[in-house]
């Protein structure tokens, strides 16, 4: 893949969020949605649920990408200059995942108080949505990838044999520092 289809490829991944989420808001001016709509309580129930267990699944899965920092995956995303895109993406994930929760927690509240600045935090929570789903998506394809990425798809048998050595012997290693403390 040459360097100008990988920038686009890049630019489009980082784009396509805003994108999600100006269809969301078209949507809503376009069926005329509003806070008022039936049901919109258990709405903002399901999003505040939903988005907590996205919350919890990235931060489980931060803690094994720490394990998996030396990994032949991490390694060449550091090679190909992509851990500032990689920490962009997770961190952008996080924050609208509890910008979500936070409106959606807010919402609550002023669903009972009609008005324009109730109407005002529906446009910003229907934008959140729409940029929380496209950040989820890619956010979770990208850890599944690194965590189901396989180190031995590039290892010859011999290669294998020494790595899986090396880790034993790391281990080994870590046991005995376990056991001295």
């Amino acid at each position: 893949m040459d360097e100008s289809s990988h920038k686009f490829g890049t630019f489009l991944n980082l784009i396509y969020p805003l994108l999600f989420s100006a269809l969301f808001i078209s949507a809503k001016f376009f069926w005329k949605l509003d806070y008022t709509v039936l049901g919109f309580d258990k709405i903002l129930d399901s999003t505040i649920t939903f988005s907590s267990i996205i919350i919890g699944f990235y931060t489980a899965m931060y803690g094994v990408l720490i394990t998996l920092k030396d990994s032949d995956i991490m390694r060449a995303f550091r090679r190909n200059k992509l851990t500032g895109i990689l920490k962009f993406q997770l961190y952008d994930s996080l924050t609208i995942s509890f910008g979500v929760l936070l409106t959606s927690v807010l919402m609550q509240s002023l669903i009972n108080y009609p008005g324009v600045f109730t109407g005002c935090v529906t446009n910003i929570w229907t934008f959140f949505i729409g940029y929380f789903i496209a950040t989820s998506f890619r956010a979770i394809t990208l850890l599944l990838n690194i965590m189901f990425h396989s180190d031995d798809e590039s290892q010859d048998e011999n290669t294998r044999c020494e790595s899986v050595k090396s880790a034993n012997e790391r281990y080994k290693r870590l046991d005995d520092e376990k056991d001295k403390n």
